[in-house]
């Protein structure tokens, strides 16, 4: 028994009648008629039985009939299921994202422009430093990754999203706070936190290299991963931080300062980052076509690269 001789069965039920169904199905009538007779044969039991000039369906017919239009549905949904997945409209996709970037940067308009262009795929979202995004990419665990690196691995896609500058953060109470300008001089011997080097390899050695260009030795007293912890540490003036100029309305909701350093030029950005393999890939060219709506950065990149060519357009019409 095949598919087909369902769906020939449940038509020539609907219709009563082998010659509207065959017409209905566009096949000929006799081998409809004999793929039926078949049928019965390999059930065993007569689905079939003739009125007047059409044919009425027996009372196992009948059965069969609601249980073969049950599993003909079940078949139609389980491939348009399958046909969603891979076409990236149903399914769920994981999204690792850094911590502190969901309110203060560009990734709840990235998600939720994604939603509207796919509201029937479910989103994961899992909480994950760069580093910790790039090893899953490269095991496949996540789709698409949110961070605040660029990675230096041919394997792996990125887009920068947005670039901002990183600061000092700090409660209003502070010494430094009373200063005009801060450089990094001013923090020799000040009790310094920063995020977990393990997990932040690029920062820590941005910063401590900057530092030390200025002669400065920073006192690392604490790696403090979560930043509600630290941004709490810092308000009751237990030590100062570093984080990028987006955290400026944050800081400033919970009574702390937010400084740029004259002599710090070192910019966070966020950037989305994917498996390069995966470029054709239905669900992550819908992320890469939002990230490039969403950004700022990216559509003023694109207009720069239309510019030149309408203006050639424009030159070889005159």
């Amino acid at each position: 028994m095949e598919l087909r001789h369902l769906r020939y069965f449940v038509t020539i039920a609907e219709e009563q009648s082998f010659r509207r169904a065959a017409t209905r199905l566009h096949v000929s009538q006799s081998p409809l008629s004999r793929q039926m007779k078949d049928l019965e044969e390999e059930m065993g039991v007569e689905l079939f039985a003739p009125e007047g000039r059409g044919i009425k369906l027996t009372a196992a017919g009948k059965s069969f009939a609601e249980r073969a239009r049950s599993i003909l549905a079940s078949v139609d949904a389980a491939v348009d299921e399958a046909r969603g997945i891979a076409e990236g409209r149903l399914g769920t996709v994981v999204i690792g994202f850094e911590t502190g970037t969901t309110f203060m940067g560009l990734f709840l308009s990235l998600v939720a422009a994604f939603r509207r262009r796919t509201p029937r795929l479910g989103l994961q979202l899992v909480p994950m430093s760069s580093l910790e995004q790039w090893t899953a990419l490269r095991q496949g665990t996540i789709a698409f990754g949110y961070g605040a690196y660029a990675p230096e691995d041919d394997a792996l896609g990125h887009l920068e999203m947005s670039r901002d500058r990183l600061g000092l953060l700090l409660s209003p109470e502070h010494r430094l706070a009373r200063l005009k300008k801060i450089r990094l001089r001013d923090l020799e011997g000040e009790r310094v936190l920063l995020q977990p080097r393990q997990l932040y390899p690029r920062l820590h050695a941005d910063i401590i290299t900057a530092a030390r260009a200025q002669g400065v030795t920073l006192h690392v007293t604490a790696e403090v991963l979560d930043l509600e912890a630290l941004m709490a540490l810092v308000a009751i003036g237990d030590a100062v931080t570093f984080l990028s100029e987006k955290f400026w309305e944050l800081a400033s909701q919970a009574s702390l300062l937010w400084r740029p350093v004259e002599d710090l030029h070192i910019d966070l950005s966020e950037v989305v980052t994917w498996r390069a393999e995966d470029d054709g890939a239905p669900v992550v060219r819908a992320l890469i076509e939002t990230a490039r709506e969403v950004s700022p950065l990216l559509r003023h990149a694109a207009d720069r690269a239309r510019s030149p060519r309408a203006t050639r357009r424009k030159r070889n019409e005159r």
